[in-house]
């Protein structure tokens, strides 16, 4: 079994005032720019930020979350030290807001286990804001509605990890139905209010709340979350920002209306702006996971130019290079034929397994066409396979010299009862030498 090191890339508070402070893949411009965007929006307003799976929509909020939280606090003159140090010589540091901001994050994956999305995004908004702790138990009037909402959750929601005394009042809410409390869609709405009410007066200008995940829910509960939301949080002081993959919601929601539904008319109702988030250009995924030596230059750039070829997403590349960087790195070795056709085989079958299982078992067949489409295009195997062309007169002659000895040692590897006779020094076990490599032995 390989020694696998996880590379932390957990949307932590740690994690996130990092790539603040260390202005992590190049993003800090583009967050003060969506900051001061918000900062001029005078209205109830719905944002989508659309991008693919993989490319830190997650961090990306959370950024914003958390520099709205801090220049928020700084304004109110709040105690900021613990935040200060991250801030310090960041752009994000010295933006100046005309507004305060209470910024909730509610990834809504976590909930999407729950009967009814208001009720979550409710809890969220409470408990975040911490502010019911002192109104619950000892108010009448704002304190009840918001357990009589709640009352769904009373066994569900771990209530144990908000400070209260909530033993007596899960006692008075199993079993009843919001239903049964609110009769009626104007009544929730007025209920609603009163809530937001409670949140934002004491607390800040505007409210703000991040909502994440939405693609990754089951298709019910986030079309019903999105036509929550649009039906109970009319408030001009609220401004909502939905981080998704807009094309996987939309195929979501082709799935529950079915395929002649207009899903992305549908969709584009419930948004006010859509935001897109670029892509972060290749050049910054690149990192530090991958460890190698002054004879495994090939195998880096192999790898890096590998990410850029799939076009492999943040998340995506960090796995990539976790992978290859777990594996038993002694066998890649630029000054012997067996390290150097390591160097090209081991990357391209761990970014087979994350970019497509029908080719990586292709490859591991010999099958298809994929070894030499991948030795046409990517110009650090191409050189590689040049050093086996010898003393050709020129690139191309000496590549394609180079690549009969590659592509044979290739065929004798992984097609079945084929031996391999040529001039390289390369084991008859390579394809058993590849498994053990990939599994870290």
């Amino acid at each position: 079994m390989k020694k696998f090191k996880k590379y932390n890339i957990d949307a932590t508070d740690k994690n996130i005032l990092n790539a603040i402070k260390n202005n992590e893949y190049g993003r800090v411009a583009s967050i003060k720019d969506f900051i001061e965007g918000l900062d001029i929006i005078d209205t109830n307003m719905f944002i989508s930020l659309d991008a693919r799976w993989g490319e830190g929509k997650t961090f990306y909020i959370r950024q914003i979350e958390m520099t709205l939280s801090y220049l928020t606090k700084k304004r109110l003159e709040q105690d900021v030290t613990d935040l200060e140090s991250f801030f310090l010589n960041s752009e994000l540091g010295s933006v100046k807001l005309n507004n305060t901001f209470l910024p909730i994050y509610y990834n809504s994956w976590l909930y999407d286990c729950h009967k009814d999305p208001l009720m979550s995004l409710l809890y969220i908004l409470v408990k975040e804001c911490g502010k019911y702790v002192s109104t619950t138990m000892d108010n009448k009037g704002i304190g009840e509605k918001i357990l009589s909402l709640l009352s769904p959750f009373a066994i569900t929601l771990p209530f144990g990890q908000i400070s209260g005394d909530f033993e007596k009042t899960k006692e008075m809410l199993i079993g009843k139905d919001i239903l049964e409390e609110i009769k009626t869609a104007e009544e929730i709405r007025q209920t609603v209010k009163e809530i937001l009410d409670e949140i934002i007066v004491e607390s800040a200008q505007k409210l703000v709340v991040f909502i994440d995940e939405l693609d990754r829910c089951r298709p019910n509960y986030a079309i019903e979350l999105l036509e929550r939301i649009k039906h109970y949080f009319d408030d001009e002081r609220i401004i909502f920002v939905v981080s998704v993959n807009k094309e996987q919601l939309i195929h979501t929601i082709s799935k529950f209306y079915g395929t002649s539904f207009n899903s992305t008319g549908y969709l584009n109702k419930f948004f006010d702006i859509n935001v897109y988030l670029p892509e972060i250009p290749q050049y910054l995924k690149r990192n530090d996971i991958l460890q190698t030596n002054q004879e495994q230059y090939h195998l880096k750039k192999i790898v890096n130019e590998l990410s850029e070829y799939y076009n492999l997403s943040l998340r995506d590349t960090i796995i990539f290079q976790q992978n290859v960087e777990a594996t038993s790195k002694q066998y890649y070795n630029d000054s012997l034929a067996q390290g150097c056709i390591l160097s090209m085989f081991i990357p391209i079958i761990l970014v087979l397994d994350i970019v497509s299982q029908t080719e990586k078992s292709q490859f591991m067949e010999g099958k298809g066409n994929i070894f030499k489409e991948l030795c046409g295009n990517i110009s650090s195997l191409r050189k590689l396979i040049c050093r086996f062309g010898g003393n050709a007169t020129d690139e191309d002659e000496s590549y394609q010299i180079g690549f009969e000895k590659i592509y044979e040692v290739y065929e004798c590897t992984f097609l079945k009862n084929k031996i391999y006779t040529g001039e390289l020094d390369v084991s008859r076990d390579l394809k058993e030498i590849c498994i053990r490599v990939c599994n870290g032995h």
